[in-house]
């Protein structure tokens, strides 16, 4: 299991075993990962008012994703 999930876990209460349901634990994680991943990349983007605004919204979005994709790696 990925050292930040077993962080995470502690965090949460989880057991201090990381043994104990990690890897059942680890993949719940990433799927929960992968669903943010998902929601991020659909996000509407109705509030940009040109191509340019479109442009920065795109580009943020992506790098948001690409955060979240190194910090879980995902």
């Amino acid at each position: 299991m990925k050292d930040i999930y077993k962080e995470i876990a502690l965090q949460a209460g989880g057991s201090h075993y990381p043994e104990v349901g990690g890897e059942l634990l680890g993949k719940f994680a990433d799927l929960l990962v992968k669903e943010v991943i998902k929601t991020v990349e659909s996000t509407p983007k109705h509030c940009a008012y040109t191509s340019y605004d479109l442009n920065t919204v795109d580009c943020t979005l992506a790098k948001v994703v690409e955060t979240v994709k190194d910090k879980f790696q995902v």
